[in-house]
């Protein structure tokens, strides 16, 4: 069966801990948990959030920072070496955080604009401070994920099989379709360029006039997403990523869900091994 959950931040400004048990409580047991503070960081908070993802037989497979919007300044830009050590010694919490809930994989969307500017680093000293973060998380067990964000280093094809080259099996990906076509990218062609790297996937609909609508309410061609991914893109979990805006109440979101699994079973490969690599990706470096 197809592997879908949804990310909490779909009910953004809702609590975390809110978002995870109302859409438990619709029945959907699979999630990307979207910290949205440094409290959420605590071993309290991350214990509470345990509790209840027992209560409901829930499960986190990826964790997305708040922090994301900063990534650029910390990590790539031109000033003191300080800097990015400081940013380290702040993703460590969220490498631990991942770890706590039992989720292989942190979302991260790298360099962006700044100013005028893209990235103030070169292609190369950029993914060589990735390997370090890279390097770092693995010591919590977790496996950083660069995203295709708009607007930064990776929306492009080039850049991503640029990492692949440079790193091979540690450049793994979390692809989503819409930050592709805002970016200009053609959504089947990038998956098809980096197949085999996908491990997560932030998924929504679109049509003519929007952008971001839940799976199943517009003219995405998931088969054909599906069908482009090979390796251990099998075992890839599709994340319902979309703005409150883009449903009345979780149980739009529990059928867009089933929906969504029902269409990639139908597209599975037959002679692909399912069961998952996540704990691969991490112990296998």
């Amino acid at each position: 069966m197809a592997n879908v959950g949804v990310s909490t931040s779909c009910f953004y400004p809702m609590e975390t801990e809110r978002a995870l048990a109302c859409a438990a409580e619709a029945g959907i047991g699979d999630f990307e948990v979207h910290f949205s503070t440094f409290s959420e960081l605590t071993d309290s908070y991350l214990k509470e959030c345990n509790k209840l993802l027992r209560y409901y037989g829930a499960a986190v497979h990826s964790v997305h920072p708040f922090y994301s919007v900063l990534e650029s300044a910390m990590f790539f830009s031109d000033y003191s070496e300080r800097r990015f050590a400081d940013g380290l010694e702040i993703y460590k919490q969220y490498f631990h955080a991942t770890a706590k809930l039992g989720a292989p994989y942190l979302v991260f969307h790298g360099g962006g604009k700044i100013g005028k500017t893209r990235c103030l680093v070169s292609d190369d000293e950029y993914i060589e401070r990735y390997n370090l973060l890279c390097e770092c998380a693995k010591k919590f067990d977790v496996t950083l994920l660069h995203e295709n964000v708009f607007e930064h280093t990776a929306e492009s094809i080039a850049f991503c099989r640029k990492l692949i080259d440079y790193l091979g099996d540690k450049a793994l990906f979390t692809f989503d379709n819409k930050q592709a076509r805002r970016a200009g990218q053609d959504p089947l062609a990038f998956v098809t360029a980096i197949s085999g790297h996908i491990r997560n996937i932030h998924i929504s609909d679109w049509n003519k006039d929007h952008d971001c609508l839940l799976p199943g309410r517009g003219r995405e061609d998931y088969p054909a997403l599906r069908e482009a991914m090979s390796g251990g893109d099998a075992a890839a979990f599709w994340m319902i990523e979309v703005y409150n805006d883009a449903f009345r109440d979780e149980g739009e979101i529990r059928q867009s869900v089933q929906y969504l699994r029902s269409v990639l079973s139908r597209a599975e490969k037959p002679s692909e091994n399912l069961q998952t690599i996540h704990g691969n990706d991490t112990k296998s470096k």
